[in-house]
């Protein structure tokens, strides 16, 4: 009896040890997430919101962002943006947020954004570790299938890819049944006839047709 009082007390322990078994990111404005581990992030804040949030589950993290820089001059707004930058961490049970450098003016964001300093900081301010890499594309940069792109770059296994499993190749069946050998020859048959007839009876119609006009003018 008393086995079944606690049951719910330990579905409740359970239940709540696996909820707070998660990591969340805190994103600024100026950082854009593209991908979390090879899907598109769901972030949540509204439009307006400073920072938004992930959460992810405890363990290893794939992440792509980009930085972008914003500046006003004069009455208009100049933004300087980063490359496509990969992430990969591992965390548990924490609160990261993203702590991105800080520039006066965007010709010092255009000088130095593409070696930036960036890292991932806990609450304590304590940064993690982070293997960092870039998805560079050459060209055209809008349209971008940065899940493609992330996907191709694990397989190939770049400085901060993670696994991927990759589908089953399909089982190709070939067909290894040889051909009748021809028949073979026994004292006083007309080998020569039997060959004949055997290749004849292998030919298409074409053939048949070369060989027959061949026949007639022979």
């Amino acid at each position: 009896m008393n086995t079944f009082k606690a049951l719910p007390c330990l579905l409740a322990i359970a239940f709540a040890a696996s909820a707070s078994a998660k990591v969340t990111l805190e994103v600024p404005s100026s950082v854009n997430v593209l991908v979390v581990d090879g899907a598109k992030p769901h972030e949540s804040g509204n439009f307006l919101s400073s920072t938004k949030t992930i959460e992810v589950p405890n363990g290893e993290h794939q992440v792509v962002f980009r930085y972008q820089a914003v500046f006003s001059e004069g009455q208009e707004r100049v933004s300087t943006e980063s490359d496509a930058i990969i992430a990969k961490f591992k965390a548990d049970d924490t609160t990261l947020k993203f702590d991105m450098p800080k520039y006066r003016d965007a010709t010092e964001a255009k000088k130095h954004i593409d070696t930036m300093k960036w890292s991932l900081v806990d609450a304590d301010g304590n940064a993690v570790s982070v293997k960092q890499d870039k998805l560079i594309k050459e060209g055209m940069q809008i349209g971008r299938n940065y899940r493609d792109e992330i996907n191709q770059y694990n397989i190939h296994g770049g400085v901060a890819a993670v696994y991927v499993s990759q589908p089953a190749q399909p089982r190709i069946n070939y067909n290894t049944t040889t051909p009748a050998p021809a028949p073979k020859a026994t004292p006083g048959d007309n080998t020569a006839e039997q060959m004949l007839h055997f290749w004849y009876d292998k030919a298409d119609a074409q053939a048949r047709a070369r060989f027959k006009e061949y026949l007639s003018k022979h």
